[in-house]
């Protein structure tokens, strides 16, 4: 199965200064000395508390858990000893409620997160209740033409739309289905930059062990992680202003920083002065980032 790929984030940060870069850039529009809310750093907080940071970590597990599930991934750059003490353990339920209050964060900081959420729609409407009206939403998020996505298709509006009005709780499916038979190397990488030689894809799975996978979904409770939606930059905008046109979200972009190695950087605030970009001028750009040359 394809994990969620902390591994390959680590190894797109080679040296002090790139990592500072990226940390300046998902920090760029936050007061640091306000309260935040890091969702789902598990191994590698942006914000950490050691660092002085006034934040609430929410995640899947425990520390101790957190620690438990990574004691033998020293050999892929984890450092276990950087995992926070866990604030709020989310087992799917709704944010506000786990949490207790509104309007209460100065920042909300999600790295390589959101691709993993069956219902992003609720998830944002959740996330921008959380924040003050002069807070911020954060977000790193894996670009899909540089990593195991790449072979995929671009998430869409529609889709978005669907897993809204079904409640999705988890990834359907077809969602599970579209990640694991698609999932892919790049000259034995699953994350890279724009300058990797695109000669050398492989598949990562057959599609005897992808079928047997589905059908054990269709028999079996079980929670399967799973990348449910992929985007670019420009396919990601779009999305976001088609929430905004539709009334489903009150945020909108008021800041990004371009792909760097395999993830895109956006900020999402409350701005009464956010001008979309035209629909048609987008969807162009979309089909021009999604069409990007494989050989």
């Amino acid at each position: 199965m394809v994990q969620r790929p902390s591994a390959p984030v680590a190894t797109a940060r080679t040296d002090a200064a790139t990592l500072a870069s990226r940390e300046e850039k998902v920090l760029h529009y936050l007061d640091r000395s306000g309260l935040g809310l890091e969702i789902g750093p598990s191994h590698n907080p942006i914000a950490p508390k050691r660092l002085g940071f006034n934040v609430h970590i929410l995640d899947h597990l425990s520390a101790a858990g957190l620690r438990e599930k990574y004691a033998d991934h020293a050999r892929f750059g984890v450092r276990i000893e950087n995992i926070e003490e866990v604030d709020f353990v989310w087992n799917g339920e709704d944010l506000r409620d786990l949490i207790g209050r509104t309007g209460c964060y100065d920042w909300i900081i999600s790295s390589h997160v959101i691709e993993h959420v069956p219902d992003v729609v609720s998830h944002l409407q959740q996330c921008e209740t959380l924040i003050k009206r002069n807070g911020f939403i954060s977000l790193v998020i894996p670009d899909m033409r540089y990593c195991f996505d790449s072979l995929g298709s671009v998430s869409t509006t529609g889709d978005f739309l669907d897993a809204y009005y079904l409640k999705r709780t988890r990834p359907s499916l077809g969602m599970i289905f579209d990640h694991f038979a698609s999932a892919c190397q790049l000259n034995q990488k699953i994350a890279w930059d724009s300058k990797e030689p695109t000669n050398n894809y492989q598949l990562m799975h057959d599609f005897t062990s992808v079928k047997e996978l589905c059908e054990h979904v269709q028999t079996k409770q079980e929670y399967i992680d799973t990348h449910c939606w992929r985007f670019t930059p420009k396919s990601f905008e779009l999305i976001i202003g088609d929430l905004q046109r539709l009334g489903l979200l009150n945020v909108s972009i008021v800041g990004s920083f371009e792909t760097s190695g395999c993830e895109f950087y956006v900020t999402l605030g409350f701005s009464e002065e956010q001008k979309l970009e035209d629909r048609l001028t987008l969807l162009k750009k979309v089909k021009e980032e999604s069409s990007f040359r494989l050989v």
